[in-house]
């Protein structure tokens, strides 16, 4: 298990989501709320995001897709507060993964129906493509580093508040769907993602070749 800094990333869970968790957390630590039934609940809510967008709802499923953003916090949260962590709670990360890739595929789809042109579809493909990319870097240097990519320097510490997240896409979806340009949020969510992608794998490089060069004087050294 690689050491990964606690708490929010990017700059609307830090400022945002995190004191307004941390007062729900207050409130329910004492309840019979359990962290697995908040993650259910989680999921429950972002599946109807999904829904909402395939359904052409756009601004109320992007408004919810907000409101899951919170909820996603909680579960952690209160499992902390009450030393109640499970190594079977990390899968969340994976279901998480799950319903933002399904939010993106449900809006590309919806308009694909709307427009008839593939172009959405694309610009989908190419989000989950970097995404999964960018995701893999960072675990690849977790685990090759044993500390996480986002607190490894200062500069990613500083990145981490910028960095593609759900978080961020939520906001670039809600502001495509308030001025009128859906796809215009696909093709933001793309970029936002290639220079996540770039800017990851770059630092990710850079951190494990000095390790190995580090390693290979010290070698030579004995």
């Amino acid at each position: 298990m690689f050491e990964k800094e606690k708490g929010p990333s990017d700059f609307l869970a830090y400022y945002i989501h995190r004191p307004i968790e941390n007062f729900i957390v207050q409130k329910l630590i004492n309840t019979r709320i359990t962290p697995n039934q908040l993650t259910i609940a989680t999921n429950i809510v972002a599946y109807i995001v999904a829904i909402l967008y395939f359904s052409g709802y756009l601004f109320p499923g992007s408004i919810l897709s907000f409101v899951v953003g919170l909820m996603d916090g909680l579960d952690g949260k209160l499992a902390r507060a009450r030393k109640q962590t499970t190594r079977l709670g990390k899968m969340e990360h994976a279901f998480d993964l799950l319903f933002e890739f399904s939010w993106l595929i449900a809006l590309a789809l919806f308009l694909y129906r709307e427009s008839g042109e593939s172009l959405s579809l694309l610009l989908c493909l190419f989000s989950i493509l970097l995404i999964s990319f960018y995701r893999c870097c960072y675990d690849i240097f977790g685990r090759t580093m044993g500390i996480s990519l986002d607190i490894y320097g200062d500069f990613e510490k500083v990145f981490r508040r910028i960095a593609g997240r759900r978080n961020l896409y939520n906001i670039h979806i809600l502001l495509g769907v308030l001025f009128n340009v859906p796809l215009y949020a696909l093709a933001s969510i793309m970029i936002h993602a290639a220079i996540t992608s770039i800017i990851y794998a770059w630092r990710a490089m850079k951190h494990l070749h000095k390790a190995d060069t580090m390693d290979s004087h010290l070698k030579k050294s004995i």
